[in-house]
């Protein structure tokens, strides 16, 4: 087969080193694909020039859509094909083949070698005019380590430089086996979740160390994925590199059922764990499905201090379904649990986003909600004025002082 030029293009990757991006890239050059790799997001110039036989753009997170559909438009006239992949453009998918020939509903390293085969109808799980063909089974993924080398180095981009110094961003698994009414990680992945190769991912860490990291972020969107994975990763990588410092993401009632596992994670040099919390009303944690109750992340908080890492909190306040009253009172909640201290400021200001393929979107709760349809999202209004208007001032309180978020995975 002749050697086949790709293009790997990153949409949006929030700061950080587009890591799916450099595993796809690195799939697609164990498979003799010649790859270029382009971070449009941080480093929209210089472009990569020449022509390619196949562009694949990602887009893995919401702020990157609007830049996905113009990547690919920019990229017709240059690539002989253009395939977008990623959570959000599988969920978007309609839109995004108006633009390109195909959309992938599955990992590019599973499908690599089909992907530079050129025809496109054989490759699993690639939806396009011709339908889609079946999934592949569902191994795990397997490269030898994440092509890095083709991105700018991680001391370029802000979100890799930590209180705990270098950080590297790594990952073990994808999806997430839980099903939160909000999260875009169900709405892409349905439950679903994707292992990589534990060798894999620990090669990646010893590439990260030599540039000089030692503080390591599992950026999975729920670290139990798998009860031991996770842990045994680390342990091999304080085995090969020496003593580090981690973070990662679970869920409150993990944090409570995981106790052996966390222990032993926090000898490793676990340091900080993101969890989302939502919102303190029981009622708002049962619109969301998240399994738990206010008992259960009071319980968390305190478990997080017993063990020994910061627990670091992100909260969805402003809902269809919270009351005026209820966000008077969330400030003192954050004092009374000692949370002001690990909240970001920006959760004061954050709104529960209804992208296109949210669960939420079917859901009763959302009956009787005033919506439109904006394109990639559903803009919801609020039936208590007071509720918008204190969202408002604390939007431009955010703007002010440049830290805006909305609410997209936590």
């Amino acid at each position: 087969m002749t050697e086949r030029k790709v293009l790997v293009v990153s949409a949006f990757e929030a700061e950080m080193q587009p890591l799916a991006s450099a595993c796809a890239a690195a799939a697609l050059s164990e498979v003799g694909a010649e790859v270029t790799a382009w971070d449009a997001h941080l480093f929209a110039r210089p472009e990569p020039v020449g022509r390619f036989d196949l562009a694949l753009v990602g887009v893995g997170q919401f702020e990157g859509l609007a830049r996905g559909l113009d990547l690919v438009r920019r990229l017709r006239n240059r690539a002989s094909r253009t395939i977008v992949f990623g959570q959000y453009a599988q969920m978007n998918s309609a839109a995004f083949l108006d633009e390109a020939d195909g959309v992938l509903f599955e990992e590019p390293e599973r499908v690599a070698r089909e992907l530079v085969s050129g025809e496109l109808a054989n490759v699993p799980a690639l939806r396009g005019s011709w339908g889609m063909a079946p999934r592949p089974p569902h191994r795990r993924l397997a490269y030898t380590k994440p092509a890095r080398e083709l991105f700018p180095s991680l001391v370029h981009y802000h979100a890799h430089h930590t209180r705990y110094g270098l950080m590297g961003n790594i990952e073990a698994t994808r999806g997430c086996h839980h099903r939160c009414t909000y999260c875009s990680v169900y709405g892409a992945y349905d439950g679903g979740i994707a292992p990589i190769e534990a060798e894999a991912v620990v090669r990646d860490a010893l590439q990260l160390a030599d540039e000089g990291v030692r503080h390591f972020c599992f950026i999975d969107a729920e670290f139990f994925n798998s009860r031991r994975l996770g842990i045994q990763v680390a342990e091999r990588i304080v085995a090969e590199v020496g003593p580090c410092t981690f973070e990662m993401t679970t869920r409150v009632d993990h944090i409570l059922d995981y106790t052996a596992e966390l222990e032993r994670f926090v000898e490793l040099g676990l340091r900080r764990v993101t969890s989302a919390l939502e919102f303190p009303s029981d009622r708002i944690l049962r619109i969301f499905d998240k399994g738990i109750d206010l008992g259960d992340t009071r319980r968390a908080i305190a478990e997080a201090d017993r063990l020994g890492f910061a627990l670091n909190p992100t909260f969805i306040p402003f809902t269809p379904w919270v009351s005026y009253e209820e966000l008077l009172t969330f400030e003192d909640f954050l004092a009374e649990t000692g949370l002001e201290r690990t909240t970001d400021p920006t959760a004061l200001q954050t709104r529960l986003l209804l992208f296109k393929g949210s669960p939420l979107l079917g859901s009763p709760w959302l009956d009787g909600v005033d919506t439109v349809d904006r394109g990639f999202f559903v803009e919801w209004t609020h039936p208590d004025r007071r509720v918008e208007e204190l969202w408002l001032r604390r939007r431009q309180d955010a703007e002010d002082v440049g830290k805006v978020r909305c609410c997209v995975k936590c």
